[in-house]
This record gives structure tokens, sequence and C-alpha cells, in this order.
């Protein structure tokens, strides 16, 4: 009997010393990258290197605190976070806020995942994805608007296909969408008979029409605040929330070869859109606008500006990613890996994001169809079909 409670007693102390072994070599591995570094400063007549102070267990793995000599050079500590990743062999990111923190990360970012997997959040969250330190939600209601960058087929539209569902299946009473799908209503057409999805509007002027329904909204819901003093949403007892999706906002930008009644047109859908981002989150409005490629003109600066979540894939150039979260970074993400991205609000994070397909986001969603009516109406000579 002894002999059998002997076993795995043993085997947890083999495997309790295997960490502290591993643990070990991480903080010699360390120690020596300071000194081949020269990582430190002098205090009196001696060169001092940061001191190890403490060795905190987390769930995404080991965090070595330090503390650093005073005067030590920010441009010193700059290319720790590199060598120790490619030394360690590890995940590694390290931090200095008063004290010195080097987080080693017991595992890498998954190069899928899948939307099935997704813990269930309450709230006005959406999953944004997961990295080494677990999974990341975003708060639609401590912030109302987004954008999204990136390349085609790296991952945006099935995104927006993922915010959508969860949204749906979280919120199915409160919830509404109009969506406008700039790709012809080939990616969210289907969707329309959703009782969520007040509108899909699938070219500039169905945009246009769609826009000025969202503008008449927002006076009236203006209108309903100001005679109830109220002046966020968060903050009332209304409970539903509006989305306003944009996939593909670079087809509402005015171009220069158009006739002017289309500049016109769009520059008044920019407009409508910039105005839901300036003013319509405190309405209970909720912005998302992607773009395939960001510039100055596909992504107009009222949205950026006014939007503190910004998600960005793999994108063609630096410029570009300057354009998106202004910073680099979208422009080296892997080409060999759809779905992963970069994440900005007031710190920057690379996460995969959940994956889900057409098939798995109708099943989930098929108990909400409803019948709606067909209605045709003419715009640009050509009839242009709308659901009521």
């Amino acid at each position: 009997m002894l002999e059998l409670l002997a076993i795995p007693v043993l085997s947890g102390a083999a495997a309790l010393y295997a960490g502290m072994k591993k643990r070990d070599v991480n903080e010699m591995t360390i120690q020596k990258v300071f000194k081949n570094l020269k990582v430190g400063a002098v205090e009196g007549k001696d060169f001092v290197y940061p001191k190890l102070v403490a060795t905190e267990e987390k769930e995404y793995g080991v965090r070595y605190v330090y503390r650093v000599p005073l005067g030590l050079p920010k441009k010193v500590l700059e290319p720790i976070e590199e060598i120790l990743a490619a030394t360690l062999d590890r995940t590694v990111e390290v931090t200095f806020k008063k004290w010195l923190y080097i987080d080693v990360f017991a595992n890498e970012i998954p190069k899928k995942v899948l939307y099935r997997d997704v813990p269930d959040m309450k709230g006005w969250v959406i999953p944004l994805g997961l990295n080494e330190r677990g999974w990341s939600f975003h708060d639609f209601d401590k912030t109302p608007h987004c954008t999204i960058s990136g390349t085609t087929r790296f991952g945006k539209t099935v995104m927006l296909k993922n915010m959508m569902t969860y949204l749906i299946e979280h919120h199915p009473e409160d919830v509404e969408f109009l969506i406008l799908d700039m790709k012809g209503g080939l990616e969210f057409g289907r969707y329309r008979t959703l009782k969520q999805v007040i509108e899909v509007a699938s070219n500039p002027i169905e945009a246009f029409e769609t826009l000025r329904i969202v503008q008449t909204f927002m006076e009236q819901r203006m209108r309903e605040f100001c005679q109830n003093g109220w002046s966020n949403i968060v903050d009332t007892p209304i409970k539903k929330r509006l989305f306003v999706i944009v996939d593909e906002g670079a087809q509402l930008a005015p171009d220069k070869f158009m006739i002017k009644e289309q500049r016109d047109m769009l520059a008044a859908c920019q407009h409508i859109l910039g105005e839901v981002a300036r003013i319509g989150g405190a309405l209970g409005l909720r912005l998302i606008f992607c773009t395939q490629y960001p510039t100055s003109d596909t992504l107009p600066r009222q949205i950026k500006q006014n939007t503190d979540l910004k998600i960005t894939y793999r994108l063609p150039a630096g410029y570009a990613s300057m354009v998106a979260i202004d910073d680099y970074g979208a422009e080296e993400l892997p080409s060999d890996i759809p779905g992963r991205a970069i994440v900005k609000t007031h710190e920057l994070r690379v996460v995969q994001t959940p994956f889900i397909s057409d098939d798995e986001m109708m099943k989930r969603l098929e108990v909400y169809r409803v019948a709606k009516v067909r209605k045709t109406h003419r715009a640009a000579n050509e009839d242009t079909i709308f659901f009521e």
C-alpha cells in the first residue's frame, strides 16, 4: 500500500523539480543576456545589472520581476524581448513600469481558433481572439465603434460574421443590424431574412438610402434623449443596440472620375458615417467599418479618430498599417495564417481570431429567420429589392 502511495508522490515531485529546473535555466539565460547586452548602469564604483526580486506563476506562464539600477536608458531595454524570445525559444514579453517584467509564455498563439470554442461572456461583448495570455474580448458599451482592415482572404469578413453571430446568440431580442455589403450583397445578402437584420444594402445607391434612415433615426433618438435628460444609452432603460456594418468602405469613397451627382452621394454617405462615429455611440449606435486597403480616402478621418478599437489583418505595406492602427506591424503578419490579426486599443495585441463557416453561421442563426415582404424600389433605372 505504501509503495502505491509513493508513486504519485514521486511523480508530482519529479514534475515540480522539472518545472523548477526549467525556471532556473530561464533565470540563468536572462541573466546571461543582461551581461552580454550590457543591460545595467553604474552605481557608485560598480556596474550593476537588473536583480531578480520575484518569480510569479501565471496562467499563461512565468513572470520574472527585476529591480533595475537607477538611470538605466530605455534604449538599452528595447532589444531584450526579441533576443530573449530567440534564446529561450519561447514567446516573451518585456515591460518596464518601475519594475522590469519579463513574461515567458508556456504556449504559442494557435494557428486556428474555432468559433464553437469561444467562451460565453455577458454584456455587449464580442470575442477578439486567442493568444498566449488567453481569450480577449471587446465591450461595445465601453468602446462603441470599430475599424477592421486587411487584404482579402485573411479574415476580415469572417470576423464580421463572428461578431454578428455572437451578438445575435447572446442578444437575440435586443440587437439590430444595418449592413452595407459593398461586395454586391454576396457576403451578407443571405442573412437579410434574419429578424435582427433591418436591411442589407448591396450598392452605393442602396447604401445612401439606408444611411438616410440611420440619419433620421439619430435625429429622433437625440430628441428623445434631450427630452429625458439622457447623455449616454448605458444610463437609460433602452436595451436595444443598432450596429451599422460597412463591409468594404472603399466603395463609398468619392473619386474624381465620377460624375458630380455620384461624388456628392458618396460624400453624403461618408458624412453620415462620420456622424455615427462622432455622436452615435452615446445614442446606442455601433459602427463597424471595414476596408481592404486603408488610406486617408478609404478610411475617413472622422471615423478613424472616433474609433478606439482598431483591428487589422495582414496588409501589403507599412504605410497601410500606419493608417489602420497608427503603427507598423500589419505588413509583418504571417502570410500563411489566415485569421492572425493585430488589435489596437490603448495597447497592441496579436491574436488569432475565431473562424466560423457560412454553414455553421447559417445553422446557428436559422431559428431567427422570419418571412419578410419583398418590396421593389426603382433606383438609377434599375429595380432594387428591399425586405420590409
